[in-house]
């Protein structure tokens, strides 16, 4: 997967292992293959949804992509450079481009802190603060719907979706390229996801922003992402533009995922149920990661890796095509 000029993230082959230790002397015994070998590309504005079970591998991605994690291998390039080359400092002008949207507001959100100390932390750190921080914090509170009376209140003042434009404000703060949502959603009332929704989708539109959003909840993928990604053990399994995904998916495991979601005003189709337990990333099945628990598994599925297949922009790894 070669680089172009709109990619604003590619990556290649990435994989992030951790150590499992016993004993005593904490010998190594084996490693969670966390994030197994994903090759995938983001172009600029555009928004990639994440989607799979929990336990997959999502935020682990999400979080080296953002080098929290160090990969054991693979590369990250963002904006055409290769993250995992760079040192810590250099990492930390780089940071100002990457954000994160984490998803729970109440653990991400320093208790100790005032709101106007949390949205202008990051432009204190980096000397971005021109005048005086209030007029800073009050515009950015404006974009995601707060009024300038919330500066001087606390976290635990706020209610939860109040709590989660608190944090979206600080990650807009720099204005970066590339903001990570790792589950926003998932912790709001169904009301209140919809208008953190619409408000994540008017400030890609203002400042061009690009989103990896990660959810388990495919209605909400679907309506806010413009390709999707599906991953299953630690591996990208199809890929596509979201109507291709969500109204014919390929891959067996993203069309049992979808046959879960609820569609209203729309006869029910027949739920997709799978058999038996997702494998340990410690130890992946041989061949394809997913035939354990596959309907439509065959022979070749249980010896060889599938390789990629790829109609128009909707590409799928499975030995069926």
């Amino acid at each position: 997967m070669e680089p172009r000029p709109r990619h604003i993230l590619t990556i290649r082959d990435l994989k992030t292992y951790f150590p499992v230790k016993r004993g005593v002397i904490a010998r190594t015994v084996g490693y969670v293959r966390a994030v197994d070998g994903v090759s995938l590309f983001m172009e600029k504005k555009e928004i990639l949804g994440l989607v799979g079970e929990s336990g997959c591998g999502k935020t682990t991605l999400a979080r080296t992509v953002l080098m929290l994690e160090k990969p054991v291998s693979g590369q990250i390039l963002f904006s055409g450079k290769d993250l995992s080359g760079f040192r810590r400092h250099e990492l930390g002008d780089l940071r100002k481009r990457l954000q994160i949207i984490f998803q729970d507001p109440v653990a991400s959100l320093n208790p100790r802190m005032n709101v106007l100390d949390i949205v202008t932390e990051g432009l204190v750190q980096h000397g971005m603060v021109e005048g005086n921080r209030e007029s800073h914090a009050a515009r950015l509170l404006s974009e995601v719907g707060l009024g300038r009376d919330a500066l001087y209140r606390y976290p635990h003042e706020f209610s939860g979706g109040q709590r989660q434009r608190i944090s979206i404000a600080r990650a807009i703060s720099l204005r970066p390229d590339l903001i990570v949502c790792d589950e926003p959603v998932s912790a709001l009332d169904v009301s209140v996801q919809a208008q953190i929704i619409n408000l994540l989708l008017a400030l890609r539109e203002r400042h061009g922003l690009s989103y990896l959003f990660i959810s388990h909840d495919l209605s909400v993928v679907g309506y806010i992402a413009d390709r999707i990604a599906v991953m299953y053990l630690g591996r990208i399994v199809e890929t596509g533009p979201s109507g291709d995904v969500m109204e014919t998916p390929k891959h067996p495991y993203s069309q049992a995922l979808l046959s879960a979601v609820p569609a209203p005003g729309v006869h029910r189709k027949k739920r997709i149920v799978l058999s038996g337990e997702t494998p340990s990333p410690m130890t992946p099945p041989p061949g394809c990661v997913f035939h354990t628990r596959c309907p439509k598994v065959m022979p070749v599925c249980r010896r060889e890796i599938p390789k990629e297949t790829v109609s128009g922009r909707h590409h799928v790894w499975c030995h069926l095509y």
